[in-house]
């Protein structure tokens, strides 16, 4: 029987983040293509993707726990993960309130942390569906676009989050709690490097990556988010390069997922990354453990020179070493 099942764990609902510059953070969240829908007398801003998957941005304070990124002075302060149904939402309260904290707010949101005290939270999920026509390619004797341009976009609408990247001290067993307690499921393997884990069987091919991160601590790595199509992720890119934005990786297609990728760095601790086209899996996907070669992170990119035998990007942060004892 597997967990994920039971608790029906659909995805990230909302990430926040405590910053340091909160006015640099608002002016790259508006960039970025985020639509800021509110934001309230605390100083805490929201804004949300097409499906509504949700960025909470506010003034880090050290002094205030809620606040606290984790292991850097901006970053993430808290994942909170959407569920089908409120039978789910109350399995998984009951479920850590076995051997930990929980606290459930008037809205019923279940908030508690994993083992590494990562602040979790669990709700109704408040991402939905939003249809939009598919992108048209035309291949060899094959065309699907007649009589018709290929999109154009001035900047990315980001349609949904994707999944979340955290640097640890030891990732085979920072994915331990996640795999035991609420039933995700290994995606794929950076051999000695880090683990690709989903919230259920079917879908996104990866939830949250856990490396072994150089530096000693846990602290958010990037945020990815996904578009429509390659071309969404060039014009997007494009457009926050125009603003002023540093390129940290891309763009580019992964080996790993294959999603087409853009990463860049943000005021957030780490950096941003637009994705399409990911590998979307189910209960049959076979998992593979990828050897950490300077190929690995990329089948093809800009601005990254491999031929060194360098590890680039995300994985560029992490360390070897064994992901099981």
């Amino acid at each position: 029987m597997t967990a994920a099942k039971n608790f029906k764990i659909k995805g990230l609902d909302r990430i926040r983040f405590g910053v340091e510059k909160l006015e640099d953070a608002l002016r790259f969240a508006d960039d970025w293509g985020l639509i800021q829908i509110e934001s309230d007398h605390d100083n805490s801003h929201l804004f949300v993707t097409i499906d509504n998957s949700q960025v909470e941005i506010f003034q880090a304070d050290p002094s205030n726990p809620a606040c606290t990124p984790i292991g850097s002075p901006s970053g993430m302060c808290e994942m909170v993960w959407g569920v089908e149904d409120q039978a789910s939402l109350d399995a998984i309260a009951t479920e850590l309130g076995r051997d930990r904290e929980v606290i459930i707010d008037a809205d019923g949101t279940v908030h508690s942390q994993d083992d590494l005290g990562i602040r979790i939270a669990f709700r109704i999920a408040q991402r939905s569906y939003v249809p939009f026509p598919d992108t048209q390619f035309n291949s060899p004797s094959q065309p699907k676009r007649v009589n018709s341009r290929a999109p154009r976009y001035k900047k990315a609408q980001p349609y949904e989050i994707s999944h979340l990247a955290i640097g640890v001290d030891h990732a085979g067993e920072a994915v331990k709690f996640y795999l035991e307690r609420l039933g995700f499921l290994v995606s794929d393997r950076y051999a000695d490097r880090g683990v690709f884990i989903r919230c259920s069987a079917e879908g996104n091919h990866h939830h949250l990556f856990f490396m072994n991160g150089k530096a000693p601590g846990t602290r958010f790595n990037h945020l990815a988010f996904k578009v429509r199509d390659i071309h969404e992720v060039i014009f997007g890119g494009q457009h926050i390069d125009s603003q002023g934005w540093t390129t940290f990786a891309g763009p580019g297609r992964h080996r790993v997922s294959s999603a087409c990728f853009w990463y860049f760095l943000s005021p957030f601790g780490g950096a941003w990354e637009y994705a399409a086209d990911e590998d979307i899996v189910t209960e049959d996907w076979e998992s593979t453990d990828f050897a950490a070669e300077a190929h690995i992170f990329t089948e093809w990119t800009f601005g990254l020179e491999k031929s060194d035998g360098t590890l680039r990007g995300p994985i560029s942060q992490s360390k070897a070493q064994a992901l099981e004892d």
